[in-house]
Formats: structure tokens, sequence, C-alpha cells
């Protein structure tokens, strides 16, 4: 979809019985170019011809968070208590965000159902998320509220040393409004939840949709637990070293502590469960297959993304039908590619993750 044909659909969803010269004035185009996106709508199965009823093509939803990143990067060690030089750069972040980002630029129609402000920062998302073809319609956009930011400070080494967020919004995410998306997330593909969200969000989605695939990340050791209830309902589960600790209080001290993690979560009801390790790679895990997968070489730029990357590569891979393992796998090449830029979601993703897997065979 081209970014006037996302603006077209986002104003008919608003006004489905708008005139076609009042969609050029306001656009402010000739009424038979708005003529020809139309058309193109039709022919593309956005619209059910005249009358601008939207049908949509298939689509998956992120149920996460969405906020602005401030990212301060230095060459030298870092000095607490004092003012160090570096630069700064500012991205579009959030894990369900960066999620959702990942699954467009490989290709996937997705929703993104999220909290957003009214500042000079959500516009910046709603005009980052217009560029790039994300849907970010059905979030709940709050008047006199500031965006969430999360701001990182990265160590001489590329890696995070302190981080601090600002994401009360989300605590605003209430019940009656995820039960007016209940037909969105119906006729979703699959469903990827993150623990920005309240407890009572992950509980009521769980609840309600346990015949969708549910994916679901742990996003940070501190709201990990609130996924705790879900577990059971969850069709993948992506967690890091310090998040699978906590949600299965088992301590990891070698390869059989791992395994011991993978055997309590699957007993619980997590059907495939991916535990990043850092610099040791990644465990995968269901009741029929399990091991490890090393990381792959590659200069460090930022480590921000990539596991929002990796949870990205891992569900487009199992949408196209391929097995744990590779959808591990391919996760992994997502990672590493991510690794190697300064935002938190590669640009070129497609193009490099392809560029990356030629030069593997």
């Amino acid at each position: 979809m081209t970014k006037r044909e996302l603006e077209i659909l986002t104003i008919l969803k608003e006004n489905p019985l708008i005139a076609q010269q009042e969609l050029a004035t306001i656009l402010g185009i000739k009424r038979s170019s708005v003529g020809v996106h139309l058309s193109n709508l039709i022919k593309k199965g956005y619209l059910k011809g005249k009358g601008y009823i939207i049908d949509e093509a298939p689509y998956l939803v992120v149920l996460g968070g969405a906020n602005v990143d401030i990212v301060g990067f230095t060459d030298v060690s870092l000095v607490l208590k004092d003012s160090n030089q570096g630069r700064l750069k500012i991205s579009m972040g959030g894990v369900g965000r960066n999620i959702a980002e990942n699954l467009v630029r490989l290709g996937l129609n997705t929703k993104l159902i999220s909290v957003i402000g009214d500042d000079a920062n959500a516009q910046q998302l709603k005009s980052h998320s217009q560029q790039i073809g994300l849907d970010i319609l059905d979030s709940l956009f709050l008047k006199n509220q500031a965006t969430s930011v999360h701001l990182a400070i990265m160590d001489e080494h590329n890696d995070m040393a302190l981080g601090l967020s600002a994401m009360s919004i989300f605590d605003q995410f209430s019940l009656a409004f995820i039960k007016k998306k209940q037909a969105i997330l119906e006729k979703a593909s699959c469903i990827v939840l993150d623990t920005n969200m309240p407890k009572v969000i992950l509980d009521e989605v769980a609840k309600n949709y346990p015949h969708k695939k549910l994916f679901l990340d742990a996003v940070a050791g501190s709201k990990a637990l609130r996924a705790k209830d879900t577990l059971a309902h969850l069709y993948a589960l992506k967690v890091n070293r310090l998040e699978a600790e906590i949600l299965s209080d088992i301590k990891i001290k070698n390869k059989k502590s791992i395994y011991k993690i993978a055997k309590k979560l699957h007993k619980i009801g997590v059907k495939n469960l991916c535990i990043t390790l850092g610099d040791a790679g990644v465990f995968y895990s269901n009741p029929k297959i399990s091991g490890f997968i090393k990381p792959q070489k590659n200069t460090v730029v930022n480590t921000n993304g990539a596991g929002d990357a990796f949870m990205g590569g891992l569900i487009y891979a199992d949408l196209q039908k391929n097995s744990l393992k590779k959808s591990a796998q391919f996760g992994v090449a997502c990672a590493t590619v991510t690794l190697g830029h300064e935002d938190n979601v590669h640009p070129q993703l497609q193009q490099k993750i392809t560029t990356l897997l030629n030069n593997q065979k």
C-alpha cells in the first residue's frame, strides 16, 4: 500500500461517505487522482467497490508499547555522576511498536494498538507510522497527555548502561477500550502482546482469544510477572535470561537449568518458548524439539532493538509455516541485521535479511 493510499483509507475509516471532491480538497490533489487511488484500493482488495466499504486484507495485531526513544552514544567509558561527552539520536521505539515495524518491513499487513498522547512526540509517531505503512488507527489517543518516552544511555560497547522509561500513559489502557476492539482482534491472523500493557489487558486477551495464535514478549524483568496468568494460553513466549528466571522462579546457571525452565513453562501451557541469551545466542523449545542457536557475527552499533527484531522475525517465519527451529533462526538473522544500525528497526530489513541469508548458502 502506498503512502497516499494509506492516507485515503485513514480518512475513509472516519468518514466512509465522503465525496471524492472533498477527499481531493483534504489531500490537496486533483479529483481525478483520487479516483485512480480509489480504483487501485479496490483492485488491491482494500475497498468493496462503490460506497468505499473497507474490506481489509489479512492482518495481524500487535497490542503493546509505542514511544519515542532518546538514545545517547559515547565512545569512551562512562563516568557516573558527571557529564559525559557523546551524541544523541531520536528514534521511534516501544517493544510492541518495534515488533510491528519489523513485521511491516518484512511485508506483513500489521495493526498496532497502543496508547498515544497528543504532544509533539505523538505527531512523530503518527507521521512515521504513515510513512512505513503501519496502521495505528485503532490505538487509544488521549488528549492533554504526554506520549511515552524511553531514555537510554549506551556504553562504549554500544550496550545499554542505563535506561529510564516515562510510560505511565499505558496505565490508562482500559478494559472498556479493548472490548471495543473485539471485531478487529477476532479477525486477526494472530495477536502479539507485550507486557507494557496492564496485566488486566493481557489477562482479558488471553481469556477471550485462546483460539488465536498468541505471541508474547515479556519486555523487561520488572514487567514480566504481568504475564504470569497468560502463560497457559500462549502459542509462543519470548523472554530474555532475567525474564525467564522471574517467570519460572529458576536461576539460569547452566544449560541444564535452561531445560528445566522450559519444562516448567511448557507444563504450565506455553507451546513454544524462546530465551534470548545475549552473546550465548538463543534457546528454543517446544514439547517436541529444543536446542540452541549460536549468535551470528556482526558489528554492534545499537543493542536496543535486537530482541524486538528477533521477535518480529520469529513471528514472520512462523506465519510462513516454518518449524520453531527455522523460525528462531530467522529471528536471529533479523536481530543480527538490526544490531548493525543505530535505529531500533533497520530501515532496509528485508533487503539486508535477503543478502545475509544468501551469503550463508
